[in-house]
C-alpha cells in the first residue's frame, strides 16, 4: 500500500502527492471525489489545468512547505490529453499550448534541471521548448528533486531517432547529402547556443575530477568486457583511447546537458529544440550535478549521429559505402558548426574520441542487460571508432 510522505495542494480538490512504495518515490497526480476520497488522477480529471492555474497565479520562485513553485508565465489553459508513449514519467498536453511532466518515478536528488533550465532560460536560449515552470520537492535529508515541469507544447515535434534516419536514409538512396548536413550543422549551431548560455557556470576541472571521469570509463570498459567478445579482445586499444580522459584537470567545463544525443534534439515546424536536462540516468545522483567538460555534450550528439546512421543501414539495406559517406558529412557538418560558433576557450575537442567510445561502452552494457536487440549498433560502432576513426 502506498504511503503518502507530503502533498502540494493545488485548487479545487487537485494535489501533486508525494508517496512511497516498494518500487521508490512518485510525484502524483491526485483528486477528491465526491465522497472525499483521493485517488490517482488521469489525463482529463483537471491535475494539469490545475498546476497551470497555480503557476500563472505566481511570480518567481515561492515556497509551500517542503515544495517550492519556479514560475515563469501567467498563463492557463484547459483541456488535457495523454501522451500515448511509454516514457518513465508521464506527461499530459494541456490546451495543445503546455506539457505537464509528472516526476512519477521520482529521481533522487538533487535533480539537475531547474538550475540548468533556470540559466539557459535567464540567457534567452529559444533553442528549447519554452519553459513555464517547475515543482521541485525537498526530501528529509535536505535534498532537492523534480516533481513536476511544464514546458510549451510542440504540436507534431519528431525526436532525432526518426528525422536523423530519416535523412540518411534519403540521402544515402538518392545521393544528395545536402538536406542531412544542413540539419546536423543546424543542430550544431543549437548546441553551441547553448553551451554559451552556459558559460556563466563555467569553472576548471580539479585533478579529482579527471580522475573520476578516467575510473568511470575503465569501469564501463571493465563491465563491457565481461558481455561483448569484441570489447574484450581489443581492450588495450579501447583502455589507451580512455586514458586521456585522466589528464583533464585544469580544463574548462559546464553545466552540460550531461545526457545529450539525437533523442534529446526534437525538430519542429523546421526548428531545433534540446530536451530533457534530467542528466545521465545511469550516474549517482549527486554526480548528475556536477559540471562537465562541453566535449562530452559534442561526442555525445556525434556518436549518437553515427549510430542513427548505423541504424539505417540495418533497416533498409543500403550500400555501406554510401551510408559512411552520408554519416562522415553529417558529423563533419555539426561539428564545423558547432567549433565556429561556440565561445572561444569553452570548448576542447582533444577528448570527443574518448567520450565517444565511452558511449559504446554504455550501448554494450545496455544492449547486454536490457536489449539484445541493440546490440548490432555497438557492434557496428566500436570498430569504427578503434580502426582510425573510420564512422560507422
Amino acid at each position: 500500500m502506498p504511503e503518502l510522505l507530503d502533498a502540494l495542494d493545488l485548487t479545487g480538490g487537485k494535489r501533486l502527492a508525494i508517496v512511497a512504495d516498494d518500487a521508490g518515490l512518485s510525484a502524483l497526480p491526485m483528486v477528491c471525489d465526491a465522497d472525499g476520497r483521493w485517488r490517482r488522477a488521469a489525463a482529463g480529471d483537471g491535475v494539469a489545468e490545475a498546476l497551470l492555474d497555480v503557476l500563472a497565479r505566481g511570480s518567481g520562485l515561492t515556497t509551500r512547505g517542503h515544495f517550492a513553485l519556479q514560475s515563469w508565465t501567467g498563463r492557463t489553459a484547459l483541456g488535457e490529453r495523454a501522451i500515448d508513449v511509454d516514457q518513465t514519467n508521464e506527461s499530459v498536453i494541456v490546451g495543445d499550448v503546455a506539457v505537464v511532466k509528472w516526476a512519477t518515478h521520482l529521481q533522487k536528488g538533487p535533480h539537475p534541471a531547474p538550475r540548468r533550465i533556470g540559466v539557459l532560460r535567464d540567457a534567452g536560449f529559444d533553442g528549447m521548448p519554452t519553459p513555464w515552470g517547475f515543482v521541485t520537492w525537498r526530501s528529509a535529508d535536505g535534498v532537492e528533486t523534480m516533481a513536476a515541469n511544464v514546458d510549451g507544447y510542440l504540436p507534431g515535434a519528431v525526436d532525432g531517432w526518426t528525422w536523423a534516419v530519416d535523412l540518411i536514409t534519403a540521402a544515402a538512396i538518392d545521393g544528395d547529402i545536402a538536406p542531412v548536413a544542413d540539419a546536423a550543422a543546424r543542430v550544431g549551431t543549437v548546441v553551441a547556443e547553448m553551451h554559451a548560455a552556459l558559460r556563466t557556470t563555467a569553472t576548471v576541472a580539479s585533478a579529482q575530477d579527471a580522475q573520476r571521469w578516467r575510473d568511470a570509463a575503465v569501469n564501463l570498459l571493465d563491465d563491457a568486457c565481461a558481455m561483448h567478445d569484441a570489447a574484450r579482445e581489443r581492450r588495450s586499444e579501447i583502455a589507451h583511447v580512455l586514458e586521456g580522459l585522466g589528464s583533464l584537470a585544469d580544463s574548462p567545463v559546464i553545466d552540460g546537458h550531461g545526457d545529450l544525443h539525437v533523442g534529446q534534439v526534437l525538430l519542429n515546424d523546421g526548428k531545433f529544440f534540446v530536451t530533457d536536462f534530467d542528466g545521465n540516468p545511469i550516474l549517482p545522483a549527486a554526480q548528475r550535478t556536477l559540471p562537465i567538460p562541453a566535449a562530452q555534450d559534442v561526442a555525445g550528439m556525434v556518436q549518437s549521429l553515427a549510430h542513427a546512421a548505423i541504424v539505417a543501414r540495418k533497416h533498409t539495406n543500403l550500400a555501406s559505402a554510401a551510408v559512411a559517406e552520408v554519416d562522415t558529412a553529417s558529423q563533419e557538418a555539426f561539428l564545423g558548426a558547432y567549433e565556429v560558433r561556440v565561445p572561444l576557450g569553452l570548448y576542447d575537442p582533444e577528448p570527443v574520441r574518448a567520450f565517444r567510445m565511452q558511449q559504446v561502452l554504455r550501448e554494450i552494457i545496455y544492449a547486454a542487460r536490457h536489449l539484445p536487440r541493440w546490440m548490432y549498433v555497438p557492434d557496428a560502432a566500436l570498430p569504427a571508432l578503434l580502426d582510425e576513426g573510420v564512422p560507422a
